[in-house]
């Protein structure tokens, strides 16, 4: 508990000093990106620190060890999902990594309704992702296949 405490207000302190040191920038939209980045590590960190303070880890919480096997397994499919990026396209390639990440780090708990969940949350997070970089900051992404 004291470590996420720790943690969230080192990252609080560094996201403040990020947000401050954009106003240097030669031209202010291109402060756009990093301070929407910025902002939403802000709250995630703002999170972690709200339940750092109000939520207790039962004593008996003991961590299980640290899991190599889907480590290794993520990291592969990192250097898969930039490769097939080009090929698929960025949008493409993101849903399909988004949905094979989240079906190997919950496969204890994988079920076809969880699996069905996973595709759905998978098609709303690919639609953020094609809101914030065409619509919102017009950046251009890899086209790949259907773009």
């Amino acid at each position: 508990m004291k470590k996420d405490l720790i943690v969230s207000l080192v990252l609080l302190a560094g996201i403040i000093s990020l947000y401050l040191s954009l106003g240097a920038m030669d031209d202010p939209r291109a402060a756009n990106f990093p301070k929407v980045i910025i902002i939403i590590m802000g709250i995630l960190s703002a999170l972690l620190l709200l339940q750092s303070l109000f939520l207790k880890q039962p004593k008996s919480f003991q961590g299980a060890g640290f899991p190599f096997g889907r480590f290794l397994i993520c990291f592969f499919m990192i250097i898969v999902y930039f490769i097939l990026m080009e090929t698929l396209g960025f949008y493409l390639s993101a849903f399909l990594f988004f949905v094979l990440v989240t079906c190997i780090l919950g496969s204890s708990e994988l079920t076809a309704r969880t699996a069905v969940m996973r595709v759905i949350v998978g098609f709303v997070f690919t639609g953020i992702l094609f809101l914030l970089f065409n619509v919102l900051l017009a950046v251009q992404t890899p086209k790949g296949l259907l773009m």
